[in-house]
């Protein structure tokens, strides 16, 4: 009987600790790339709801180190979609970048060419870009946060 019970809670963890179908694995996270345009308020509901239904807590990416960045890189180079939100924000104060998962502040970054420049004074919300012409491969831009884009959400790839 204890035998049982040890193989039933070994696959039980296995099956929890797997990304869920169409997300990717990257260290300890599982990445998910929208195919539909929010708000970066939408976009930031729908990773929760959709985390919450695999029992987890999911967010808008938080990008906090170079590795991640070429890992989101990848994928994206791999849709149609130019750019995608991602969970940075400077919406309580201009110009300190904090992830929305965490609230802690960015402190790795891989912003564009002349980026983030809060053009208009509405630009708080961060993205990442593939605007070649104008030197943006994979580097992070500012955008209005009613701006409707695809998203990236992440979710821990082990449930605590």
């Amino acid at each position: 009987m204890k035998s049982q019970v040890v193989i039933l809670l070994s696959v039980l963890s296995a099956v929890l600790a797997r990304c869920p179908a169409d997300w990717d694995h990257y260290n300890d996270k599982c990445f998910f790339l929208s195919r539909d345009n929010e708000t970066f308020a939408g976009a930031l509901k729908l990773c929760e709801v959709i985390g919450a239904q695999y029992g987890r807590v999911a967010s808008l990416a938080t990008v906090d180190d170079a590795g991640t960045q070429s890992h989101l890189e990848g994928l994206v180079t791999k849709t149609s979609s130019l750019e995608y939100y991602i969970g940075a924000t400077d919406i309580v104060h201009e110009g300190t970048w904090v992830w929305v998962s965490n609230g802690q502040t960015a402190t790795y970054t891989n912003w564009g060419p002349f980026q983030p420049n809060n053009r208009g004074g509405a630009e708080n919300c961060a993205g990442i870009t593939y605007d070649i012409p104008n030197g943006f491969v994979g580097h992070w831009t500012d955008k209005p946060c009613t701006k409707e884009l695809p998203y990236i959400c992440e979710m821990p790839f082990r449930q605590a």
